[in-house]
Parts: structure tokens; sequence; C-alpha cells
């Protein structure tokens, strides 16, 4: 079978790169369709652990050299995974990591990483927003998008209507720093969201009077934060959550 190229509207994926592909198999090889390896890395230890991996889980494994250069653009890519998609509906007893419109596929990724290191588990997602399973966004988050929960929501209200949760919104419109959150402590660790907001608009008022407006202090010779480096800074403050 020629495999197309990533379409979000299709029902599988693809996992590219060595170590994205062994968190593929540690969090998710019940969706595993085939492995590909590329003959150029036969010798990387990555490599074969994938493959002790696949014959451990029965899964199919290619030769796919061709394959890893046409989905990657890369010719040094020795390991891939074609997946099926699947839903993992969030934990109402641990702490949130809310998006509102997320944009920037690597941005996705680098907080899914940063939100797996400091051990959140849970993502809600505001659209319009990126997609989670393109294989760019799994490459930045380096294979930790299958460590994580996530569930997909129109609007920011919707969320906030499904989960009832102080939501803790981080805007420059703040009244509240993030040092005295953190000196505050919130109330209750377990049913509190981090919210961020679009790296090109931020939040609507409306989306504002949801919760709490934090701010980061930072210097005025800038306007704004990036979005993944404004989130790992919180995260990281609140990695006890």
């Amino acid at each position: 079978m020629k495999l197309r190229n990533y379409d979000k509207n299709q029902s599988n994926s693809y996992c590219l790169g060595v170590y994205p592909t062994i968190e593929l198999f540690k969090y998710k090889p019940e969706s595993i369709i085939e492995v590909f390896i590329n003959p150029k890395g036969q010798n990387n230890l990555g490599v074969k652990e994938i493959i002790k991996l696949a014959n451990k889980h029965n899964v199919r494994i290619e030769e796919g050299q061709k394959v890893l250069m046409r989905l990657s653009g890369k010719e040094n890519v020795y390991a891939g995974a074609r997946f099926s998609k699947y839903v993992t509906p969030l934990s109402d007893n641990k702490s949130h990591v809310v998006l509102t419109n997320p944009e920037n596929m690597g941005n996705l990724g680098t907080i899914i990483r940063t939100m797996h290191a400091f051990g959140y588990k849970n993502l809600a997602l505001i659209r319009p927003a990126v997609d989670i399973f393109d294989p760019k966004v799994i490459r930045a988050s380096m294979g930790s998008v299958f460590a994580i929960n996530f569930e997909y929501f129109d609007k920011l209200e919707d969320y906030a209507g499904k989960y009832n949760r102080q939501l803790y919104l981080f805007t420059p419109k703040g009244t509240v720093t993030l040092e005295e959150l953190a000196q505050k402590k919130v109330s209750d660790p377990e049913k509190c969201s981090f919210v961020f907001g679009s790296e090109s608009s931020g939040f609507s008022a409306k989306e504002l009077a949801l919760g709490e407006n934090i701010k980061i202090n930072f210097s005025t010779d800038i306007d704004s934060l990036n979005l993944s480096i404004a989130a790992g800074i919180v995260l990281h403050n609140f990695k006890h959550l």
C-alpha cells in the first residue's frame, strides 16, 4: 500500500524519529499499525530497541528508507511508525493545561514536552487549534504527546461548562502576579486549570471573565513572551500539582 502524506482528515498519523517511536511503544503500543526502519540506521541502539518492541507487540516491520524520507523530508530519520488516532478524555482529579487557539505546531509540541517533564497529563485545546496528531507536533514533543490526555473544545466556555474548575488565565492584563499566586497557593490544586491565550490575540473580554487573571512580570523592553516560554515558567512554578 502506498502511504499518503499526512492529512488531518485521515484516521491515522505518522510518528517520525527514533525517540518519538520508542515513546509511542511505551504509551500507546495498541495504536501502532506498522513500523518503518531505515537500513542506514541498523546499528543505531534506538533502532534495535524499536525492532525488539515491534516483535514483542507483534507489529509489522517494513523497510522504510524512502517512506521516511518522503514523510519527513530528511535523510537521517532512521525509524518511524504509522498509528491509529485515538481519544483520551481528561482526568477530572488532576490540574489541567488549557491552550486557547494555539496556532504554531512547534509551540504546541514544546508545551506538551514541558507538561510531560513537570508531571502534567491533561491538555484542553480550544478551536481553532492546530492538529495534535500532525507529525510536526509529534516530533516537536519528542513523543511526549503519547503520554498525555487531551480534548478539543469549540469554545473556552464549553470547556469551563464541562469541567467545573478554578481557571487561572495568564495575561498582561492580570491583576495578580504569578509570584502572588504562588505565595497564596491555589485553593484546590486538583481542580485548577492554567489557561494560555492565542499567540496572536490573547483572550477576549468574555474569556477573561471566566477566571482569575494572572500576569507574568517581565522586562518592559519587550511586549510579550513566547507562548511555550510562558507556559514553561508557569508549569515549573506549580510542578508539585
